[in-house]
């Protein structure tokens, strides 16, 4: 069995929580049984469209939500930018550097993005 992510973790409490195996979980979201444990397992990418499916099929709370995002946040090695807006990717690449360099006031910015 591979060891699963934060996001794995995270997702795993919520299908025992809601009482949901992982085969039901994945018809329910439109996505197979082993794409899912892929995700689980940090072999495949999570989606801020799997996030919402996952969220809504279960009925998540608002926190409940947050905590799952959060574990996504925290179970991404790396990042990749698909977009056919150059301009989207070049702000998407200055944040980047942003984060690398360390100038960038993350509180301030985490701030800003829950208020949207």
């Amino acid at each position: 069995m591979s060891k699963l992510t934060e996001f794995g973790k995270a997702v795993r409490k919520l299908r025992i929580d809601y009482d949901i195996n992982l085969s039901e979980l994945a018809t329910s979201i439109g996505v197979s049984s082993a794409f899912l444990s892929a995700v689980e397992t940090g072999k495949k990418p999570i989606s801020a469209e799997l996030i919402k499916k996952i969220t809504n099929v279960l009925g998540l709370t608002k926190d409940e939500e947050k905590l799952l995002t959060h574990a996504a946040s925290q179970s991404v090695d790396n990042v990749s930018v698909r977009t056919n807006n150059p301009e989207e990717a070049e702000i998407a690449l200055m944040f980047a550097r942003r984060i690398q360099d360390d100038t960038l006031d993350m509180a301030k910015l985490r701030k800003i993005l829950e208020e949207n």
